[in-house]
């Protein structure tokens, strides 16, 4: 009966310690913009068919779109940020979305 007694007020211990815990508040980007999908791995680049790269996105991930747009032909930009850090908004190729 002791021990039994000991298993339950260890598991309520447990239970109400991780209830306390405050879960931290999600940061995103203020900016406007419709949510995506990276349909592969992708890098987030300054400008438009730029060599700079500003980091990797990755594939699954949600990407939101500012409605700006960039078009050469065939060729089409979007310019917003990635789900790994919504404070570094760049441009990606638009094939490589869901939007």
């Amino acid at each position: 009966m002791k021990r039994r007694l000991l298993h339950v007020l260890t598991a309520m211990t447990v239970v109400l310690a991780g209830s306390m815990v405050a879960p931290a508040p999600a940061s995103a980007s203020d900016a406007w913009g419709i949510v995506c999908n990276l349909k592969q791995n992708t890098w987030l680049r300054a400008a438009p068919q730029s060599g700079f790269v500003l980091r990797t996105l990755t594939a699954g991930r949600g990407f939101r779109w500012h409605g700006q747009v960039w078009a050469l032909d065939d060729d089409v930009w979007l310019y917003g940020h990635g789900a790994e850090d919504p404070s570094l908004d760049g441009w990606v190729p638009g094939g490589n979305t869901t939007c």
